[in-house]
């Protein structure tokens, strides 16, 4: 059962008293049919806005967003809508996240409580921006391959006498091989023990 309606453009909603009895209602400022200018200063033009008012975050999911959407007559056979939730008081630069599966719904739940106008934008056929690729806190974590040459030889130390720390007047052995192939596993390496 649908518990949310499409504002009309004349009408009136005072969101205090509608929402004053009830923390988990809250409406949604919706901008469709537009697209993204570049960053920075990323703005949301040639595009509409309706609100959708008296909805209960308890029941909000992404499927009463496509619902909306078909309402508003902006569903076609294979198009694909992807739907942005901007934090409130943040910028399009900075403040845009997915909106796209239940993870999305509870972290856009999590502003409902103190921000009773969430916006949400929409983009069609592809996304241009980063939200559905990344997560909300991205690794810093950079992937280098690891040349070959350096993956080429191997190097065991052991010491050469049965004491817990060596003497300083042990003897330094230099004993270096060179391998066809490198060990699968350090224990593959056999070492040099001195007698």
């Amino acid at each position: 059962m649908v518990n949310w309606r499409i504002r009309q453009e004349w009408e009136e909603y005072d969101l205090q008293s509608s929402y004053a009895d009830n923390p988990c209602m809250f409406s949604i400022r919706l901008n469709y049919g537009g697209v993204f200018t570049k960053f920075p200063g990323r703005k949301y033009i040639k595009g509409k806005m309706k609100y959708i008012d008296g909805i209960d975050s308890d029941l909000f999911s992404v499927h009463d967003m496509d619902e909306i959407m078909e309402l508003l007559d902006c569903v076609e056979p294979g198009k694909s809508i992807y739907y942005h939730f901007k934090r409130p008081t943040w910028d399009l630069d900075f403040g845009l996240y997915a909106l796209g599966c239940d993870e999305d719904i509870n972290h856009f739940r999590s502003y409902v409580y103190e921000h009773k106008v969430i916006e949400v934008y929409t983009e069609f056929w592809e996304t241009k921006l980063h939200t559905y690729q990344m997560s909300p806190n991205p690794a810093k974590i950079k992937i280098h391959e690891i040349p070959e040459s350096l993956c080429r030889k191997s190097l065991l130390l052991t010491w050469s006498n049965s004491g817990d720390c060596p003497s300083e007047e042990a003897p330094v052995f230099e004993n270096v091989e060179t391998m066809d192939e490198p060990p699968s596993t350090l224990l593959e390496t056999t070492p040099c023990y001195i007698e």
